[in-house]
């Protein structure tokens, strides 16, 4: 471990000292967490000159950290990043490490933690000008699609497609999801399964799609929410229950698939999956069923209901 790491440069150090202690805003965060991106407004600026803590930072910043990341399970891969109209720094202080960016994208600052260990890590976001104080917003993600100024700024509602793939109608992608999250990890190597229990109101059969693929009763809120963090080859999603059920899935480019009695009376969908977050609807053919189901994602193209 390299003592410059542990103990601030005594520039650093004498203006922290002399600064008002200002509390830094803390960001508890795991694998997993959603939604995905999480998103965190702030103030740029202040008067330490960051390459007084590290000779490749730029910009000028605060004494104390704008945010303080704890983490108890680490990351795969972390992207940190500022988006402001101003030119904005970002400087990020581990146990045993420091992270700076400058102009990542455009003018907006970005760092990829890849295998970030479990702790805690102090956050900076500086002006690239001193004596500037910039409004901006700082983005955390387990994404590497996700970046500044793009279209999947917030993919946790994604745009439909232009030119067709349905409308959700009275499905509200939106909404907190009525269930648990499905989480599934870059290589698959078994099922993953969650429970749930359908409550339909609305049917989907003229709200979706279009073409009478899409079948049932569901509720708005969407049943589960399931995240990619790596595209999938092959993937099957289906349903057991003791009631006739029905699924739909939208993409995260907004298109929607369907399915009902894929297996018997069991919906499935099988096919390559892009990374991204998908939102899941499940429901029943007739209405006014409240009936427990258990949804199960496998990457076993023999496995089914």
């Amino acid at each position: 471990m390299k003592l410059s790491h542990v103990i601030a440069p005594v520039a650093f150090l004498a203006v922290a000292l002399a600064a008002p202690i200002v509390s830094a805003q803390t960001i508890n965060l795991a694998t997993g967490f959603m939604p995905d991106p999480q998103r965190y407004p702030g103030q740029s600026g202040g008067p330490v000159p960051a390459n007084s803590v590290q000779s490749d930072c730029r910009g000028f910043i605060a004494a104390q950290p704008s945010f303080i990341l704890t983490t108890a399970t680490g990351f795969r891969f972390l992207r940190v990043f500022a988006e402001s109209g101003q030119d904005t720094t970002l400087m990020i202080r581990g146990v045993s490490r420091t992270w700076c960016a400058d102009d990542t994208y455009g003018q907006n600052p970005g760092v990829d933690l890849r295998g970030l260990p479990p702790g805690r890590y102090d956050i900076y976001v500086g002006s690239y000008s001193q004596g500037t104080v910039a409004p901006y917003q700082l983005a955390l993600t387990e994404l590497s699609t996700v970046a500044p100024g793009g279209s999947q700024i917030n993919p946790s509602i994604p745009t439909p497609p232009q030119g067709g793939g349905g409308t959700l109608g009275n499905l509200n992608p939106g909404m907190r999801p009525a269930g648990r999250p499905i989480n599934v990890p870059p290589v698959p190597r078994r099922p993953i399964a969650v429970m749930g229990r359908t409550d339909g109101v609305f049917d989907v059969a003229n709200s979706t799609r279009g073409d009478g693929t899409c079948r049932g009763w569901m509720q708005a809120a969407p049943s589960h929410v399931m995240m990619l963090r790596a595209p999938q080859s092959f993937l099957s999603v289906f349903v057991l229950s003791a009631a006739d059920t029905t699924l739909v899935i939208r993409r995260p480019d907004g298109s929607i698939v369907c399915n009902d009695d894929r297996y018997n009376l069991n919906p499935g969908i099988q096919g390559s999956f892009p990374d991204g977050l998908y939102q899941i609807w499940v429901g029943t053919y007739r209405q006014g069923e409240n009936r427990p189901y258990r949804i199960t994602v496998t990457s076993d193209p023999g496995q089914h209901p």
